[in-house]
């Protein structure tokens, strides 16, 4: 049986893929400040998150995701003033579910795309490929558009605001609001997820080969199997 391992050089993609999400999301949030008055920006923050996914896996990118989030509230988070809920439950939960929904999950649940990394590696057609790629990117990045659906539905609703002409006193107004930048992300970063597959293979699925003394080539499982 194969053992694996979480290795220094996994630990250290994963935190500079960590911290290049985290500068892609800061300098699309000073791009966009203004338009999306609750938040939310276009850009390639979700991009590195898929890419250390689909190269190390579910574990790598899960954490990715997770410290993205972590890094992200110290900059600043907005909490929900809970005291005006009716339901009790609201009233004291209502800032801790308000924080998993806007910022803990947001990014980490982005990190589930490692789930697909080993049917991308071990398929053959490079339509498959593609297809895992599709998948992934789409639904990750449909679960983080959901956490903010859902936070702005349930926590944010009734605030006076506005979007497209459409009132915060209602539920639609979460889904366009949030959609207006989840989903051009999306197909964003899908786009070039599919660009990378096809044309650079190569960042998704790194080199496993070792050099030994005597000039021969072996894997990284081969190594570890003998140790």
């Amino acid at each position: 049986m194969k053992k694996q391992r979480f290795s220094t050089k996994v630990l250290a993609e994963v935190a500079i893929f960590a911290a290049l999400a985290f500068a892609l999301d800061a300098l699309q949030g000073g791009i966009w400040r203004g338009v999306f008055a609750s938040g939310g920006s276009i850009g390639l923050a979700m991009l590195p998150i898929f890419v250390i996914g689909y190269r190390r896996g579910f574990l790598a990118s899960f954490l990715c995701g997770l410290i993205l989030s972590l890094i992200q509230m110290l900059g600043g988070i907005y909490v929900i003033n809970a005291t005006s809920f009716e339901h009790a439950f609201l009233r004291i939960m209502g800032p801790f579910l308000q924080i998993m929904l806007d910022y803990v999950l947001a990014y980490t649940v982005v990190g589930c795309c490692g789930a697909f990394a080993k049917p991308y590696a071990a398929s053959t057609k490079r339509s498959k490929k593609i297809g895992w790629i599709i998948l992934g990117t789409v639904l990750c990045g449909g679960l983080k558009y959901a956490c903010h659906v859902l936070a702005g539905g349930i926590f944010w609703l009734n605030q006076g605001a506005s979007f497209m002409n459409i009132s915060d006193a209602s539920w639609g107004y979460s889904f366009v609001y949030n959609g207006a930048y989840c989903l051009p992300n999306i197909i964003i970063c899908t786009s070039i997820m599919v660009l990378l597959a096809r044309f650079y293979p190569q960042f998704l699925i790194p080199s496993t080969k070792l050099q030994t003394q005597n000039g021969m080539e072996k894997t990284e499982d081969e190594k570890i199997n003998q140790e």
